[in-house]
């Protein structure tokens, strides 16, 4: 068994049908009243917990062999922060996970987190690599540069609104990677023997600016690249709001990294070294694109949600035989 944090997530939703397409057996962790049903079809197994929660957390580890991290904080909030959830949360998770007996750890991890940015999305992801390693299992930790969701947004963004506030000049460098590959490189690192208590950047094949990538995701949603560089005088500004839009700041800050800075790495060997099969970051632009689409529409979003007597089920609401609903996690036992 293995057990999938942040399964449903942006990248944790493909690492979850990707092992389901190998037909390995899957429990997912997720929050009561989170998008779970957009895995429906997978048929992987649900454990309804949180991070901040160790008694779910450990009966959640129960038989599992292995364990896929890619939980963490978009937007932060009172309680579900970097503190809360990515350095405490993921120390309960890594506590819980030896005391079960779980034998490999693969972590989802960022470029960036060794360069000591004073942002928190960046130092709280270090902290947690290192309480992975001071677990005593053994890991792997992915280091991935962004992926094409940012860029997806600031189109829809200018789509919508004519316009869009870039978070820096994005003359930058980089190698975008589509989720769909950082999935392929998350489930082959389980057993790759090259990778064993091994730290790796990975990225995308392709190297182009911050400000390329963007054009390509406005291009691929059929809009304008209506983009104006946020200037660096508003940036820092918006350091110095309060508390209450504190979290809006820090993830504005954790973006304009990924205007500034470069985040280059050997995609071709990269690719070569995990056997990737080509994958198009255009078309991964699109199919997010409709993701978010389904997301934003009321009714298109009310087909993907389960009917209320199921909790899993890969038909249309209300169709479902009982038979016919994947396993769920195991009955408590402790």
């Amino acid at each position: 068994m293995i057990l999938v944090t942040g399964g449903t997530g942006r990248v944790g939703q493909k690492v979850v049908s990707t092992l389901r397409q190998l037909n390995i057996a899957t429990r997912c962790l997720v929050r009561s009243g989170s998008e779970y049903f957009w895995l429906n079809e997978t048929g992987c197994s649900y454990f309804f917990g949180d991070l901040r929660d160790p008694e779910s957390v450990r009966r959640a580890c129960r038989d599992v062999k292995s364990l896929i991290v890619c939980s963490g904080v978009s937007l932060e909030s009172r309680e579900n922060n970097h503190t809360s959830v990515t350095v405490e949360g993921h120390k309960t998770l890594f506590e819980c996970a030896k005391s079960r007996g779980v034998e490999k750890v693969v972590m989802l991890s960022c470029m960036g987190v060794d360069r000591d940015y004073p942002i928190p999305a960046f130092h709280a992801r270090k902290l947690a690599e290192q309480a992975l390693i001071e677990s005593g299992m053994e890991y792997t930790i992915l280091r991935s540069t962004i992926h094409q969701h940012l860029f997806v947004e600031l189109a829809r963004q200018a789509k919508e609104d004519g316009e869009v506030s870039l978070p820096g000049p994005g003359n930058n460098r980089l190698n975008p990677i589509t989720t769909r590959d950082l999935a392929f490189m998350v489930v082959s690192a389980l057993e790759h023997p090259g990778l064993k208590n091994q730290i790796v950047e990975v990225g995308g094949a392709e190297e182009m600016t911050a400000l390329e990538a963007f054009q390509l995701a406005c291009d691929a949603i059929d809009t304008q690249p209506n983009g104006k560089p946020m200037s660096s005088t508003m940036l820092k500004l918006s350091g110095a709001v309060g508390r209450p839009f504190r979290r809006f700041t820090n993830r504005m800050k954790e973006q304009a990294i990924w205007f500034n800075d470069d985040f280059v790495v050997d995609g071709p060997a990269i690719a070569e070294y995990f056997k990737l099969p080509k994958s198009d970051l255009r078309n991964a632009m699109i199919e997010t694109d409709d993701v978010m689409t389904h997301l934003a529409d009321p009714d298109l979003r009310k087909k993907k949600m389960v009917h209320p007597q199921f909790y899993a089920t890969i038909y249309e609401p209300g169709t479902a035989q009982l038979a016919d609903l994947p396993d769920g996690p195991p009955p408590r036992r402790d």
